[in-house]
Protein backbone atom coordinates (compact mmCIF):
# COMPACT_ATOMS: atom_id res chain seq x y z
CA UNK A 1 0.00 0.00 0.00
CA UNK A 2 1.49 3.51 -0.84
CA UNK A 3 1.14 6.31 1.33
CA UNK A 4 -1.73 8.68 0.71
CA UNK A 5 -3.58 5.66 -0.85
CA UNK A 6 -5.93 3.92 0.99
CA UNK A 7 -8.13 2.38 -1.96
CA UNK A 8 -9.83 -0.28 -0.02
CA UNK A 9 -9.88 2.30 3.09
CA UNK A 10 -12.72 1.43 5.82
CA UNK A 11 -10.56 2.39 9.23
CA UNK A 12 -10.37 4.81 11.13
CA UNK A 13 -6.45 7.11 11.07
CA UNK A 14 -5.83 5.19 13.95
CA UNK A 15 -5.70 1.94 12.58
CA UNK A 16 -2.29 0.61 12.65
CA UNK A 17 -1.30 -0.76 8.97
CA UNK A 18 1.96 -1.58 7.35
CA UNK A 19 4.52 1.19 6.05
CA UNK A 20 4.58 1.64 2.21
CA UNK A 21 7.15 1.00 0.13
CA UNK A 22 7.53 4.14 -2.82
CA UNK A 23 10.82 3.29 -3.50
CA UNK A 24 13.10 0.78 -2.06
CA UNK A 25 16.37 1.76 -0.75
CA UNK A 26 19.77 1.09 -2.42
CA UNK A 27 23.05 1.99 -1.40
CA UNK A 28 25.78 2.38 -4.39
CA UNK A 29 28.32 -0.62 -5.01
CA UNK A 30 31.59 -0.05 -4.98
CA UNK A 31 31.95 -1.56 -8.87
CA UNK A 32 29.44 -2.30 -11.57
CA UNK A 33 29.63 -5.92 -11.04
CA UNK A 34 27.48 -5.96 -7.75
CA UNK A 35 29.98 -6.29 -5.22
CA UNK A 36 29.61 -5.08 -1.68
CA UNK A 37 31.80 -2.56 -0.32
CA UNK A 38 33.50 -2.64 3.50
CA UNK A 39 31.59 0.09 4.71
CA UNK A 40 28.59 -1.34 3.51
CA UNK A 41 29.05 -4.75 5.29
CA UNK A 42 30.27 -2.82 8.57
CA UNK A 43 27.16 -0.65 8.44
CA UNK A 44 24.63 -3.72 7.70
CA UNK A 45 26.31 -5.36 11.01
CA UNK A 46 25.96 -2.38 13.23
CA UNK A 47 21.73 -1.93 12.35
CA UNK A 48 21.39 -5.41 13.10
CA UNK A 49 23.35 -5.04 16.75
CA UNK A 50 21.63 -1.66 16.92
CA UNK A 51 18.34 -3.21 16.41
CA UNK A 52 18.82 -6.38 18.91
CA UNK A 53 19.86 -3.49 21.98
CA UNK A 54 16.69 -1.55 20.83
CA UNK A 55 14.56 -4.70 20.73
CA UNK A 56 15.26 -4.66 24.57
CA UNK A 57 13.87 -1.31 25.19
CA UNK A 58 10.64 -1.67 22.55
CA UNK A 59 10.08 -5.62 23.71
CA UNK A 60 11.52 -6.98 26.79
CA UNK A 61 10.53 -9.81 28.88
CA UNK A 62 11.49 -8.66 32.12
CA UNK A 63 11.63 -5.25 33.58
CA UNK A 64 13.34 -3.88 36.87
CA UNK A 65 12.02 -0.17 38.12
CA UNK A 66 15.22 0.76 40.68
CA UNK A 67 13.69 3.42 42.58
CA UNK A 68 9.70 2.49 41.98
CA UNK A 69 7.94 4.35 44.48
CA UNK A 70 4.91 3.91 46.74
CA UNK A 71 4.11 7.52 46.61
CA UNK A 72 2.10 8.85 44.67
CA UNK A 73 3.29 11.89 41.87
CA UNK A 74 6.87 10.24 42.66
CA UNK A 75 8.51 9.21 39.30
CA UNK A 76 9.39 5.82 40.67
CA UNK A 77 5.55 5.60 41.25
CA UNK A 78 4.02 6.69 38.04
CA UNK A 79 6.86 4.61 35.66
CA UNK A 80 5.54 1.37 37.98
CA UNK A 81 2.03 1.93 37.54
CA UNK A 82 2.15 2.36 33.67
CA UNK A 83 4.25 -0.74 33.48
CA UNK A 84 1.70 -2.61 35.17
CA UNK A 85 -1.43 -1.12 33.81
CA UNK A 86 0.05 -1.94 30.31
CA UNK A 87 1.05 -5.27 31.29
CA UNK A 88 -2.06 -6.09 32.48
CA UNK A 89 -3.73 -5.05 28.95
CA UNK A 90 -1.55 -7.15 27.35
CA UNK A 91 -3.08 -10.09 24.97
CA UNK A 92 0.14 -11.42 24.13
CA UNK A 93 1.99 -12.20 27.41
CA UNK A 94 2.20 -11.14 31.18
CA UNK A 95 6.01 -9.56 31.25
CA UNK A 96 8.01 -10.03 34.22
CA UNK A 97 8.16 -6.46 36.40
CA UNK A 98 10.78 -5.99 39.54
CA UNK A 99 10.49 -3.27 41.65
CA UNK A 100 13.47 -2.34 43.39
CA UNK A 101 13.09 0.37 46.94
CA UNK A 102 15.36 -0.90 49.78
CA UNK A 103 12.32 0.71 51.92
CA UNK A 104 9.23 -1.22 51.17
CA UNK A 105 8.33 -4.40 50.80
CA UNK A 106 5.43 -4.08 48.69
CA UNK A 107 4.11 -1.54 45.76
CA UNK A 108 1.07 -1.63 44.32
CA UNK A 109 0.52 -4.94 44.92
CA UNK A 110 4.46 -6.22 43.69
CA UNK A 111 7.15 -7.63 45.85
CA UNK A 112 9.81 -5.14 45.91
CA UNK A 113 13.67 -6.12 45.97
CA UNK A 114 16.05 -3.89 48.26
CA UNK A 115 18.85 -4.08 45.36
CA UNK A 116 19.07 -5.48 41.65
CA UNK A 117 20.97 -8.35 42.69
CA UNK A 118 18.06 -9.83 44.73
CA UNK A 119 15.92 -10.32 41.79
CA UNK A 120 15.96 -13.92 40.66
CA UNK A 121 16.90 -14.73 36.88
CA UNK A 122 17.82 -12.68 34.47
CA UNK A 123 16.66 -9.07 33.81
CA UNK A 124 16.20 -7.18 30.03
CA UNK A 125 15.74 -4.10 30.50
CA UNK A 126 15.47 -1.18 33.63
CA UNK A 127 14.34 1.75 34.10
CA UNK A 128 16.35 4.02 36.64
CA UNK A 129 14.88 6.53 38.62
CA UNK A 130 17.11 7.63 41.70
CA UNK A 131 19.49 10.12 42.49
CA UNK A 132 22.21 10.70 39.46
CA UNK A 133 25.11 9.87 42.22
CA UNK A 134 24.34 6.08 43.02
CA UNK A 135 23.36 5.50 39.11
CA UNK A 136 27.19 4.55 38.52
CA UNK A 137 26.93 1.81 41.27
CA UNK A 138 23.17 0.92 39.89
CA UNK A 139 25.22 0.33 36.16
CA UNK A 140 27.15 -2.16 37.94
CA UNK A 141 24.51 -4.29 39.12
CA UNK A 142 22.64 -4.13 36.17
CA UNK A 143 25.70 -6.00 34.44
CA UNK A 144 25.26 -8.65 36.95
CA UNK A 145 21.70 -8.98 36.26
CA UNK A 146 22.37 -9.30 32.47
CA UNK A 147 20.63 -5.85 31.45
CA UNK A 148 21.30 -5.34 28.15
CA UNK A 149 19.72 -1.72 27.81
CA UNK A 150 18.12 0.90 30.49
CA UNK A 151 15.93 3.93 30.19
CA UNK A 152 17.38 7.39 32.71
CA UNK A 153 14.69 9.26 34.25
CA UNK A 154 16.84 11.01 36.58
CA UNK A 155 18.21 14.46 36.28
CA UNK A 156 20.77 16.64 36.83
CA UNK A 157 23.24 15.60 34.34
CA UNK A 158 25.01 17.43 31.33
CA UNK A 159 21.40 20.00 31.92
CA UNK A 160 22.87 21.69 34.22
CA UNK A 161 26.22 22.09 33.84
CA UNK A 162 30.17 21.10 34.63
CA UNK A 163 29.23 18.93 37.65
CA UNK A 164 26.54 17.12 35.66
CA UNK A 165 28.63 16.45 32.82
CA UNK A 166 31.19 15.08 34.54
CA UNK A 167 28.64 12.19 36.10
CA UNK A 168 27.15 11.71 32.81
CA UNK A 169 30.67 11.27 31.34
CA UNK A 170 31.21 8.19 33.98
CA UNK A 171 27.86 6.71 33.35
CA UNK A 172 28.19 6.32 29.86
CA UNK A 173 31.92 5.16 30.18
CA UNK A 174 30.65 2.26 32.52
CA UNK A 175 27.96 1.47 30.50
CA UNK A 176 30.22 1.07 27.52
CA UNK A 177 32.17 -1.39 29.45
CA UNK A 178 29.85 -3.41 30.94
CA UNK A 179 27.92 -3.81 27.11
CA UNK A 180 24.76 -1.54 28.25
CA UNK A 181 22.87 0.92 26.18
CA UNK A 182 20.86 3.76 27.47
CA UNK A 183 18.63 6.27 26.69
CA UNK A 184 18.54 9.66 28.22
CA UNK A 185 19.09 10.36 31.29
CA UNK A 186 16.77 13.31 31.48
CA UNK A 187 14.27 11.32 29.65
CA UNK A 188 10.30 11.07 30.52
CA UNK A 189 10.01 7.67 29.41
CA UNK A 190 8.92 5.60 26.30
CA UNK A 191 6.06 3.21 24.59
CA UNK A 192 5.02 0.18 22.42
CA UNK A 193 1.35 0.31 21.72
CA UNK A 194 1.69 -3.13 20.10
CA UNK A 195 2.58 -4.92 23.25
CA UNK A 196 1.13 -2.74 24.74
CA UNK A 197 4.70 -1.69 26.89
CA UNK A 198 4.73 2.08 28.50
CA UNK A 199 7.06 3.61 31.20
CA UNK A 200 5.60 7.32 30.86
CA UNK A 201 4.67 8.06 34.14
CA UNK A 202 2.21 11.14 33.61
CA UNK A 203 0.05 9.12 31.18
CA UNK A 204 -1.96 6.23 30.81
CA UNK A 205 -3.29 4.41 27.62
CA UNK A 206 -2.03 5.39 24.50
CA UNK A 207 -4.34 5.21 21.33
CA UNK A 208 -2.63 2.31 19.02
CA UNK A 209 -2.06 3.51 15.38
CA UNK A 210 0.25 4.40 12.52
CA UNK A 211 2.65 7.45 13.92
CA UNK A 212 6.02 6.93 16.06
CA UNK A 213 6.99 9.83 17.99
CA UNK A 214 10.88 10.58 18.99
CA UNK A 215 11.27 13.75 20.94
CA UNK A 216 14.03 15.13 22.36
CA UNK A 217 11.96 16.99 24.85
CA UNK A 218 9.87 14.83 27.51
CA UNK A 219 7.88 17.25 27.83
CA UNK A 220 6.78 18.39 24.83
CA UNK A 221 6.69 14.87 23.10
CA UNK A 222 3.82 13.81 25.88
CA UNK A 223 2.13 16.62 24.44
CA UNK A 224 2.02 15.65 21.03
CA UNK A 225 0.44 12.31 22.45
CA UNK A 226 -2.31 14.53 24.30
CA UNK A 227 -3.41 16.04 21.17
CA UNK A 228 -3.08 13.18 18.86
CA UNK A 229 -5.34 11.23 21.03
CA UNK A 230 -7.92 14.59 21.27
CA UNK A 231 -7.57 13.98 17.48
CA UNK A 232 -8.15 10.27 16.79
CA UNK A 233 -3.90 9.74 15.41
CA UNK A 234 -3.16 6.81 17.18
CA UNK A 235 0.58 5.77 17.82
CA UNK A 236 2.74 2.64 17.27
CA UNK A 237 6.23 4.13 19.30
CA UNK A 238 7.32 6.89 21.36
CA UNK A 239 10.77 7.82 22.81
CA UNK A 240 11.49 10.65 25.40
CA UNK A 241 15.59 10.74 24.06
CA UNK A 242 16.14 13.02 27.11
CA UNK A 243 20.36 14.18 26.68
CA UNK A 244 21.32 11.25 24.44
CA UNK A 245 24.49 10.93 26.75
CA UNK A 246 24.55 7.32 24.57
CA UNK A 247 21.79 6.53 22.06
CA UNK A 248 21.13 9.38 19.41
CA UNK A 249 17.73 10.23 18.20
CA UNK A 250 19.43 8.76 15.46
CA UNK A 251 19.32 5.36 16.94
CA UNK A 252 15.86 5.27 17.32
CA UNK A 253 15.24 7.10 13.85
CA UNK A 254 17.41 4.02 12.31
CA UNK A 255 15.17 1.52 14.40
CA UNK A 256 12.14 2.96 13.25
CA UNK A 257 12.95 2.33 9.69
CA UNK A 258 12.05 -1.05 9.97
CA UNK A 259 9.14 -1.09 12.05
CA UNK A 260 6.65 -2.97 10.18
CA UNK A 261 3.92 -1.05 12.34
CA UNK A 262 5.05 2.29 11.79
CA UNK A 263 3.62 4.63 8.81
CA UNK A 264 4.82 8.32 9.63
CA UNK A 265 7.86 9.28 11.35
CA UNK A 266 7.15 12.38 13.79
CA UNK A 267 10.35 14.24 15.50
CA UNK A 268 10.75 16.94 18.37
CA UNK A 269 14.15 18.53 17.71
CA UNK A 270 16.22 21.06 19.67
CA UNK A 271 19.80 19.99 18.25
CA UNK A 272 21.20 17.13 16.50
CA UNK A 273 24.51 15.23 17.52
CA UNK A 274 25.49 12.98 14.90
CA UNK A 275 23.67 15.64 11.91
CA UNK A 276 25.44 13.72 9.02
CA UNK A 277 23.94 10.74 9.59
CA UNK A 278 20.39 11.87 10.55
CA UNK A 279 20.26 13.32 7.19
CA UNK A 280 21.48 10.21 5.66
CA UNK A 281 18.78 8.20 6.87
CA UNK A 282 16.48 10.81 6.39
CA UNK A 283 16.94 10.67 2.98
CA UNK A 284 16.72 6.54 2.46
CA UNK A 285 13.77 6.67 4.63
CA UNK A 286 11.84 9.65 2.74
CA UNK A 287 11.74 7.36 -0.30
CA UNK A 288 9.44 4.53 1.79
CA UNK A 289 7.62 6.50 4.91
CA UNK A 290 7.54 10.07 5.62
CA UNK A 291 9.15 11.98 8.43
CA UNK A 292 7.87 14.93 10.37
CA UNK A 293 9.65 17.40 11.82
CA UNK A 294 9.13 20.44 14.42
CA UNK A 295 12.45 21.58 15.06
CA UNK A 296 12.99 24.42 17.42
CA UNK A 297 15.76 26.68 18.35
CA UNK A 298 15.82 28.90 15.39
CA UNK A 299 17.09 31.85 17.09
CA UNK A 300 20.24 32.67 19.25
CA UNK A 301 18.32 32.69 22.69
CA UNK A 302 15.79 29.35 21.69
CA UNK A 303 19.16 27.73 20.72
CA UNK A 304 20.90 28.69 23.88
CA UNK A 305 17.19 27.70 26.14
CA UNK A 306 17.45 24.17 23.81
CA UNK A 307 20.80 23.30 25.33
CA UNK A 308 20.27 24.32 28.91
CA UNK A 309 17.56 22.23 28.42
CA UNK A 310 18.66 18.81 27.27
CA UNK A 311 22.26 19.77 26.18
CA UNK A 312 20.96 19.55 22.40
CA UNK A 313 23.76 21.02 19.79
CA UNK A 314 22.11 23.19 17.93
CA UNK A 315 22.87 24.91 14.96
CA UNK A 316 22.12 26.91 11.71
CA UNK A 317 18.48 27.09 11.01
CA UNK A 318 19.15 28.08 7.25
CA UNK A 319 21.52 25.18 7.43
CA UNK A 320 18.82 23.21 8.41
CA UNK A 321 16.00 23.94 6.33
CA UNK A 322 18.66 22.96 3.55
CA UNK A 323 19.32 19.62 4.79
CA UNK A 324 15.86 18.77 5.24
CA UNK A 325 14.69 20.09 1.91
CA UNK A 326 17.36 18.07 0.39
CA UNK A 327 16.23 14.67 2.26
CA UNK A 328 12.24 14.57 2.17
CA UNK A 329 11.86 15.62 5.62
CA UNK A 330 8.63 17.77 5.65
CA UNK A 331 9.39 20.95 8.62
CA UNK A 332 6.31 22.25 10.40
CA UNK A 333 6.41 24.61 13.42
CA UNK A 334 3.53 24.00 15.36
CA UNK A 335 1.48 21.10 17.07
CA UNK A 336 -1.52 21.92 14.79
CA UNK A 337 0.20 21.64 11.60
CA UNK A 338 2.33 18.78 12.71
CA UNK A 339 -0.85 16.83 12.76
CA UNK A 340 -2.55 18.82 9.93
CA UNK A 341 -0.04 17.08 8.00
CA UNK A 342 0.05 13.99 9.65
CA UNK A 343 -3.58 13.14 9.10
CA UNK A 344 -3.53 14.07 5.40
CA UNK A 345 -0.17 11.78 4.83
CA UNK A 346 -2.47 9.10 6.73
CA UNK A 347 -5.86 9.88 4.36
CA UNK A 348 -5.47 10.84 1.22
CA UNK A 349 -3.10 10.37 -1.74
CA UNK A 350 -0.03 12.71 -2.86
CA UNK A 351 -1.23 15.68 -5.62
CA UNK A 352 0.46 14.83 -8.88
CA UNK A 353 1.30 18.52 -9.82
CA UNK A 354 0.64 22.04 -7.78
CA UNK A 355 -2.89 22.66 -9.64
CA UNK A 356 -6.03 22.57 -6.89
CA UNK A 357 -9.67 23.48 -7.56
CA UNK A 358 -11.91 25.14 -4.81
CA UNK A 359 -15.19 24.56 -4.79
CA UNK A 360 -16.65 27.12 -1.90
CA UNK A 361 -20.14 28.00 -0.88
CA UNK A 362 -19.39 31.89 -0.38
CA UNK A 363 -17.34 34.04 -2.76
CA UNK A 364 -14.93 35.89 -0.05
CA UNK A 365 -13.65 32.28 1.26
CA UNK A 366 -12.63 30.95 -1.81
CA UNK A 367 -10.68 34.26 -2.45
CA UNK A 368 -8.98 34.20 1.15
CA UNK A 369 -8.30 30.05 -0.52
CA UNK A 370 -6.73 31.47 -3.73
CA UNK A 371 -4.60 33.45 -1.74
CA UNK A 372 -3.56 31.18 0.43
CA UNK A 373 -2.50 29.25 -2.64
CA UNK A 374 -0.60 31.80 -4.39
CA UNK A 375 1.49 32.09 -1.46
CA UNK A 376 2.40 28.81 -0.91
CA UNK A 377 3.29 28.75 -4.65
CA UNK A 378 0.08 26.70 -5.54
CA UNK A 379 -2.09 27.38 -8.67
CA UNK A 380 -5.70 28.25 -9.11
CA UNK A 381 -5.81 27.12 -13.17
CA UNK A 382 -9.10 27.18 -14.82
CA UNK A 383 -11.69 24.02 -15.29
CA UNK A 384 -11.36 22.28 -18.14
CA UNK A 385 -14.37 22.60 -20.57
CA UNK A 386 -16.31 19.32 -19.52
CA UNK A 387 -15.92 20.72 -16.09
CA UNK A 388 -17.25 23.96 -17.07
CA UNK A 389 -20.32 22.21 -18.70
CA UNK A 390 -20.97 19.58 -15.81
CA UNK A 391 -20.75 23.10 -13.35
CA UNK A 392 -23.19 25.07 -15.41
CA UNK A 393 -25.56 21.88 -15.53
CA UNK A 394 -25.28 21.62 -11.63
CA UNK A 395 -25.21 25.28 -10.57
CA UNK A 396 -27.36 28.02 -11.17
CA UNK A 397 -26.85 30.57 -13.78
CA UNK A 398 -24.97 33.42 -11.20
CA UNK A 399 -22.40 31.07 -9.99
CA UNK A 400 -18.59 32.19 -10.65
CA UNK A 401 -18.07 30.70 -13.88
CA UNK A 402 -14.20 30.34 -12.62
CA UNK A 403 -11.69 28.03 -10.25
CA UNK A 404 -12.48 28.68 -7.35
CA UNK A 405 -16.02 27.84 -8.03
CA UNK A 406 -18.77 29.11 -5.99
CA UNK A 407 -22.06 27.66 -5.33
CA UNK A 408 -23.79 30.52 -4.24
CA UNK A 409 -26.29 29.75 -2.03
CA UNK A 410 -27.04 26.03 -3.78
CA UNK A 411 -26.18 23.72 -0.89
CA UNK A 412 -29.02 25.03 1.04
CA UNK A 413 -31.67 25.01 -1.20
CA UNK A 414 -33.39 22.88 -4.12
CA UNK A 415 -31.08 19.89 -4.52
CA UNK A 416 -29.47 20.54 -1.62
CA UNK A 417 -25.83 18.66 -0.70
CA UNK A 418 -26.66 16.55 -3.72
CA UNK A 419 -24.97 19.44 -5.58
CA UNK A 420 -21.80 19.81 -3.62
CA UNK A 421 -20.80 16.18 -3.90
CA UNK A 422 -21.49 16.27 -7.65
CA UNK A 423 -19.32 19.43 -8.63
CA UNK A 424 -17.02 17.96 -6.19
CA UNK A 425 -16.99 14.76 -8.43
CA UNK A 426 -16.95 17.15 -10.92
CA UNK A 427 -13.64 18.54 -10.20
CA UNK A 428 -11.52 15.56 -9.55
CA UNK A 429 -12.50 14.26 -12.10
CA UNK A 430 -11.16 17.67 -14.02
CA UNK A 431 -7.76 16.91 -15.65
CA UNK A 432 -6.44 20.40 -15.24
CA UNK A 433 -6.72 19.71 -11.19
CA UNK A 434 -4.53 17.62 -8.85
CA UNK A 435 -5.78 18.37 -5.80
CA UNK A 436 -9.48 19.70 -4.25
CA UNK A 437 -10.44 21.64 -1.60
CA UNK A 438 -13.77 21.98 -0.15
CA UNK A 439 -14.76 24.94 1.73
CA UNK A 440 -18.41 24.48 3.41
CA UNK A 441 -21.51 23.18 1.23
CA UNK A 442 -21.69 20.14 3.87
CA UNK A 443 -23.89 19.97 6.98
CA UNK A 444 -25.38 23.14 6.58
CA UNK A 445 -28.56 22.04 8.06
CA UNK A 446 -26.70 22.19 11.60
CA UNK A 447 -24.47 25.05 10.69
CA UNK A 448 -27.26 27.31 9.91
CA UNK A 449 -29.15 25.87 13.39
CA UNK A 450 -26.81 27.33 15.76
CA UNK A 451 -25.94 30.24 14.10
CA UNK A 452 -29.66 31.25 13.87
CA UNK A 453 -29.70 29.71 17.74
CA UNK A 454 -32.91 26.99 17.14
CA UNK A 455 -34.07 25.67 19.86
CA UNK A 456 -34.05 21.56 19.27
CA UNK A 457 -30.80 20.06 19.86
CA UNK A 458 -28.44 19.75 17.09
CA UNK A 459 -28.57 15.78 17.64
CA UNK A 460 -32.11 15.43 17.37
CA UNK A 461 -31.33 16.54 13.82
CA UNK A 462 -32.06 13.92 11.25
CA UNK A 463 -28.94 12.29 10.03
CA UNK A 464 -29.42 11.72 5.79
CA UNK A 465 -28.30 8.66 5.31
CA UNK A 466 -27.60 9.64 1.63
CA UNK A 467 -24.98 11.88 2.51
CA UNK A 468 -22.71 9.21 4.38
CA UNK A 469 -23.19 6.74 1.21
CA UNK A 470 -22.39 10.34 -1.07
CA UNK A 471 -19.08 10.54 1.25
CA UNK A 472 -18.10 7.39 0.63
CA UNK A 473 -18.80 7.76 -3.26
CA UNK A 474 -16.11 10.51 -3.05
CA UNK A 475 -13.83 8.36 -1.45
CA UNK A 476 -14.07 6.14 -4.35
CA UNK A 477 -13.52 9.04 -6.56
CA UNK A 478 -10.39 9.77 -4.58
CA UNK A 479 -8.82 6.71 -5.07
CA UNK A 480 -9.57 6.42 -8.49
CA UNK A 481 -8.34 9.86 -9.61
CA UNK A 482 -5.38 10.02 -6.97
CA UNK A 483 -5.95 12.94 -5.90
CA UNK A 484 -6.61 14.17 -2.34
CA UNK A 485 -9.43 16.47 -1.74
CA UNK A 486 -9.40 18.76 1.88
CA UNK A 487 -12.35 20.24 3.69
CA UNK A 488 -11.92 23.52 5.26
CA UNK A 489 -15.13 24.95 7.47
CA UNK A 490 -16.62 28.13 7.03
CA UNK A 491 -16.98 28.68 10.46
CA UNK A 492 -13.54 27.47 12.78
CA UNK A 493 -14.92 26.31 16.25
CA UNK A 494 -18.73 26.08 16.77
CA UNK A 495 -20.64 24.59 20.35
CA UNK A 496 -20.61 20.62 18.01
CA UNK A 497 -19.55 20.41 14.47
CA UNK A 498 -21.61 18.98 12.08
CA UNK A 499 -21.96 14.97 12.36
CA UNK A 500 -21.26 15.03 8.58
CA UNK A 501 -17.48 15.95 9.23
CA UNK A 502 -16.90 13.08 11.06
CA UNK A 503 -18.01 11.35 8.09
CA UNK A 504 -15.43 12.71 6.09
CA UNK A 505 -12.89 11.80 8.48
CA UNK A 506 -13.78 8.90 9.08
CA UNK A 507 -13.58 8.04 5.60
CA UNK A 508 -10.30 9.53 4.92
CA UNK A 509 -11.11 13.39 4.38
CA UNK A 510 -9.35 15.83 6.64
CA UNK A 511 -11.58 18.61 7.90
CA UNK A 512 -9.36 21.99 8.91
CA UNK A 513 -10.69 24.88 10.61
CA UNK A 514 -9.77 27.55 7.62
CA UNK A 515 -8.64 27.51 4.31
CA UNK A 516 -5.11 28.52 4.98
CA UNK A 517 -4.61 25.57 7.41
CA UNK A 518 -6.22 22.98 4.25
CA UNK A 519 -3.55 25.19 1.88
CA UNK A 520 -0.76 24.51 4.01
CA UNK A 521 -1.58 20.80 4.07
CA UNK A 522 -1.39 20.53 0.36
CA UNK A 523 1.66 22.40 -0.14
CA UNK A 524 3.80 20.15 2.24
CA UNK A 525 1.94 17.18 0.34
CA UNK A 526 3.09 18.87 -2.86
CA UNK A 527 6.55 19.24 -1.96
CA UNK A 528 7.09 15.52 -0.82
CA UNK A 529 5.47 14.18 -3.90
CA UNK A 530 7.96 16.13 -5.79
CA UNK A 531 10.45 15.09 -4.07
CA UNK A 532 9.60 11.68 -4.31
CA UNK A 533 9.57 12.06 -8.34
CA UNK A 534 12.95 13.74 -8.35
CA UNK A 535 14.32 10.77 -6.08
CA UNK A 536 12.56 8.06 -8.80
CA UNK A 537 14.10 10.07 -11.92
CA UNK A 538 17.40 10.36 -10.50
CA UNK A 539 17.03 6.16 -9.54
CA UNK A 540 16.19 5.65 -12.50
CA UNK A 541 18.82 7.42 -14.42
CA UNK A 542 21.44 5.98 -12.29
CA UNK A 543 20.38 2.41 -12.73
CA UNK A 544 20.34 3.01 -16.50
CA UNK A 545 24.43 3.80 -16.26
CA UNK A 546 25.03 0.44 -14.86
Amino acid sequence: MKIGCHCERSEAISSSLPPPRLLRHYAPRNDRCGGESIFEAKEEKVSELLRQQLDYLFNPRSIAVIGASPIFGNWGFGVLSSLMDSSEASALRKREIYPVNRHASEILGLKTYQSLTDIPGTVDFAVIAISARHIPQVLRECSLKGVKTALIVSSGFSEVGTSGIEIEREIVNIARQLGIRLVGPNSMGHANTSLPLSTIGMKRGLLPGPVSIISQSGGYGLRLLQIGETRGVGFSKFVSSGNEADLHLEDYLEYLADDESTRVIGIFIEGLREGRRFFRLAKRITKEKPIVVIKTGTTPQSSRAARSHSSALAGSDAVYNVAFKQAGVIRVYADEEFFDVVEALLSVPLPRGRRVGVLTGGGGIGVVATDACEREGLEVPPFSAPTMKRLNELLPPYWSHHNPADMTDNPSAGRGQDATFDCMEAIIEDENEDAVILIGGLGVTSLLSQMLKVSYEINSLPQDGREVERVKLIRKHIDKWHKPLVMAKTISKLPQDPRIFDTLRENGIPVYPTPQRAVKVLRHLVQYKEYLDDSIRRFTNEAVTY
